[in-house]
């Protein structure tokens, strides 16, 4: 392989520091319907335990996220906003390890990645790889799969490719 499987964004991920505040001026600045769109899951209160990462779904592979060379928990509350073509996805980190920590500590609230669908996911990995553009997060969801790579400096902003399972 040596060239991306696409040339069509279908999302870009945006760290929040309040979700349901960034949510609801999506939904005002753009007129939208919110039972159209994924809304925010309620925030854990104060003490309360952070959720467990959802099993894989039958069928699925076994789910796992890695991080900077670790598996671990790297989690996240989200909402979607459909804007045609693409999608936004809003993303409130837990105060964790994650990359969403890290860029909101690094940056403060903003676009975070540009998503690409891809078919061939590992392929895809090593493309990136051989280009100077690691992968740094990767996380399996059963029967999805995504990828950050080290591709800012080279490209402007972090790429996201994500892989579904065709049955």
């Amino acid at each position: 392989m040596d060239k991306i499987s696409t040339n069509r964004i279908v999302k870009l991920g945006i760290v929040v520091d309040n979700l349901e505040e960034a949510f609801n001026y999506y939904v005002e600045l753009f007129n939208l319907d919110p039972a159209k769109m994924r809304a925010p899951r309620p925030k854990p209160a104060p003490g309360d335990p952070v959720p467990a990462p959802a099993p894989a779904p039958e069928g699925g592979q076994e789910p796992y996220i890695w991080y900077r060379g670790e598996y671990r928990d790297a989690r996240c509350r989200t909402a979607i906003i459909p804007l045609e073509p693409i999608y936004l996805e809003l993303i409130e980190p837990y105060e964790e390890p994650s990359p969403w920590t890290e860029f909101l500590e690094k940056n403060g609230p903003g676009i975070h990645f540009m998503a690409f669908y891809v078919d061939g996911f590992e392929e895809h990995i090593q493309l990136m790889e051989g280009k100077g553009m690691p992968v740094f997060h990767k996380q399996e969801k059963g029967k999805e799969r995504y990828a950050y790579f080290e591709s800012a400096a080279k490209l402007g902003a972090i790429l996201e490719f994500k892989e579904f399972d065709k049955n």
